[in-house]
């Protein structure tokens, strides 16, 4: 009897871990659809990510600056960081007007540029780019100025039309964004892509938002739509405007190559919400000197994401645009792999500025000096990230 027993036991024990191993190889099953869209490949994504949550597990590893007596990497306004192919940073100090160049170990190597309206001079520099070749491209205002690896200053071209923000995209052309402003048909947000010698080649994309066609007066609050856009690989971009949740890929010549969605519910705007922005929400007013908001100003609903980020395995994050009534939350990231599918959820606490090769940097702020370093963060986890659908890491 007691054999008997004993078989009967040692045989569910056997089905059981059969079931556990069976239920461990299996694979999530993603639940979206692909279509085709003006000949577009659009990969409509459900609400929940294949593979659930992911967080980063962060350990510091490089402080820089913070020290006034440090003249070299001291940055008393903060400023815009950067990072090359091979691990060097670069800060565009707002405070002191210069551009400061690290090694990957945190010494100072050089200044790049430097204040004035000579060759390699600016006058605001904003952020620091890198082009195919390696060189070093400090954007500052309608200039970008080209500098080798060496330092040396090469040449300068002129934006011939301004934008907001930029990038350096495919085949050395430059993708932007225009102010929203008064013009024939109205204002509206529009993504440009310019010449590697700064002249306009086409308008990407246009998009009208909450503006209206006969408006004059635009003010930009917490909740204005716009239109986010990053590099993606080499050859390819990848842009969105935050009043809808799409996402495109888009190639050299400005064109679309795959369109990403995801089945999300669009978040009404409280009136809470709405006094808070009127209240402290509001960053410019462009065609008035009234800063007035009132609530025609704003969009039919919550805008869909603030800001998207990539890093150099091809995944998109996607900043999801909170309550401006919930100051310390942690924001909501979405995020999606090169070939449009939602692989994750995560929650940040604060914005990087790059995300390379196992790497999380950004400017920080000391709350109790308000003073500001460059610091870079191990992703301890960055290897169990998985790159697709396809479960590859």
């Amino acid at each position: 009897m007691k054999n008997r027993a004993l078989k009967r036991l040692l045989g569910a024990t056997v089905i059981a871990l059969i079931v556990i191993n069976l239920s461990a190889d299996q694979k999530p099953i993603w639940k979206g659809r692909i279509e085709t869209e003006n000949g577009i490949k659009v990969v409509k994504n459900p609400a929940e990510p294949l593979y659930g949550e992911f967080d980063f597990y962060l350990e510091e590893d490089l402080a820089i600056g913070g020290d006034p007596t440090k003249e070299n990497a001291y940055f008393p306004r903060g400023g815009a960081l950067s990072v090359d192919g091979e691990g060097n940073l670069y800060v565009a100090d707002l405070g002191n007007v210069r551009v400061q160049m690290f090694d990957k170990i945190g010494v100072f190597v050089r200044q790049i540029g430097r204040k004035g309206q000579g060759p390699g001079e600016y006058a605001f520099p904003s952020k620091v780019l890198f082009d195919p070749d390696g060189n070093t491209c400090v954007w500052a205002a309608r200039d970008i100025m080209y500098f080798g690896k060496d330092g040396y200053f090469k040449n300068k071209i002129q934006l011939k039309t301004f934008v907001n923000a930029c990038i350096l995209g495919p085949k050395g052309t430059i993708i932007g964004t225009t102010q929203p402003g008064r013009g024939p048909d109205g204002p509206k947000y529009t993504i440009i892509q310019l010449d590697p010698q700064g002249a306009l080649l086409r308008t990407i994309a246009e998009y009208r938002g909450e503006f209206k066609k006969s408006q004059t007066a635009i003010i930009i609050h917490a909740y204005s739509n716009r239109i986010v856009f990053e590099s993606l690989t080499a050859d390819s971009f990848v842009y969105g405007f935050s009043g809808d949740y799409r996402l495109y890929e888009a190639d050299a010549d400005g064109k679309t190559t795959l369109m990403i969605a995801c089945d999300e519910k669009p978040v009404t705007i409280t009136g809470r919400e709405k006094s808070e922005t009127k209240e402290n929400g509001v960053y410019a007013w462009i065609g008035t000197n009234d800063k007035t908001l009132n609530d025609e100003g704003f969009p039919e609903h919550r805008p869909y994401f603030g800001r998207i980020f990539t890093d150099d395995a091809g995944r998109i994050y996607v900043a999801r645009t909170g309550s401006i009534l919930e100051k310390e939350a942690p924001w909501r990231i979405d995020v999606f792999s090169k070939d449009g599918y939602f692989i994750y959820r995560m929650t940040w606490k604060t914005f990087p500025s790059v995300i390379r090769a196992g790497y999380f940097y950004q400017v920080r702020e000391d709350k109790e000096t308000s003073e500001y370093q460059a610091v870079r963060f191990k992703i301890k986890n960055w290897e169990k990230m998985k790159k697709g659908r396809d479960g590859a890491f």
